[in-house]
């Protein structure tokens, strides 16, 4: 057995998802966090990267809000770092740009959501979009969370190929906000008593059929999490979606 400790670097490690990943990974056997990088704020546990280019790890997660995590990544392109990337707000363009320039070695893993749950959700969803001609899809996360539509509800809405033959509502208000993406009505709600929730609803003119998913504690998130640090010797090459990565395991 290879007794080699894998090195893992959380970029936006003071967030939420960070100090649950960097938790995470010191109880698990055979990872160490090699260190943090979020600027303007500082780790009492773990080394503090000053900057992109001081990152030492076997494995970068990316966590940096959306307002920085194109930056970001436009500068991690030129490191032959191993890449798990959580964060929101992807500009499909830094997409094409980090699949097309991997390395023969590297991994890159784009993972909007970390969750079972949610996997299986978009699963079903793809499998209900071949059957009805409408879809619409509320998502509900923590007043923190500003970016929207959620990176998990854009992701699911590129997916679908549905017709919506019915009008949607295109409208916003102080409660939440409507957005349009890949022709499905995206309706963003945030509020104190949501950490992440995301309802899809599909419908035609004799029934329809409600997707509902449900996230009660962040820790949720790291089985996804766990099952790829678990493979990630056998992940070469560039990754969209916890499903396509966890879908043997799914048996569907």
């Amino acid at each position: 057995m290879n007794d080699q400790i894998i090195e893992i670097a959380i970029s936006g490690g003071m967030g939420k998802m960070g100090q649950l990943v960097s938790e995470f990974i010191e109880s698990k056997e055979g990872y160490k966090v090699s260190g943090i990088y979020d600027p303007g704020k500082q780790s009492n546990d773990f080394h503090n990267f000053e900057s992109i280019d001081e990152i030492t790890a076997d494995i970068l997660f990316e966590f940096s809000p959306a307002n920085q995590i194109n930056k970001n990544l436009s500068q991690l392109m030129d490191k032959d770092i191993n890449l798990i990337i959580g964060s929101s707000g992807l500009d499909p363009e830094t997409i094409n740009e980090l699949e097309s320039t991997i390395s023969e070695n590297q991994f890159i893993c784009v993972i909007p959501n970390f969750s079972v749950g949610a996997s299986l959700q978009k699963i079903i969803s793809n499998i209900a979009d071949q059957n009805f001609k409408n879809v619409t899809i509320e998502e509900r996360h923590h007043i923190n969370k500003k970016d929207a539509p959620s990176g998990t509800a854009i992701d699911l809405a590129n997916s679908l190929n549905t017709v919506n033959e019915e009008s949607q509502e295109d409208s916003s208000s102080d409660n939440y906000e409507s957005n349009t993406v890949n022709n499905v009505h995206i309706k963003s709600i945030r509020g104190e008593e949501y950490i992440a929730e995301q309802t899809v609803t599909f419908t035609n003119s004799n029934e329809s059929l409600t997707i509902d998913h449900v996230v009660n504690d962040r820790s949720a998130y790291l089985q996804g999490i766990n099952y790829i640090l678990d493979e990630h010797s056998s992940l070469k090459g560039f990754h969209h979606g916890l499903e396509n990565i966890m879908i043997d395991r799914f048996k569907i």
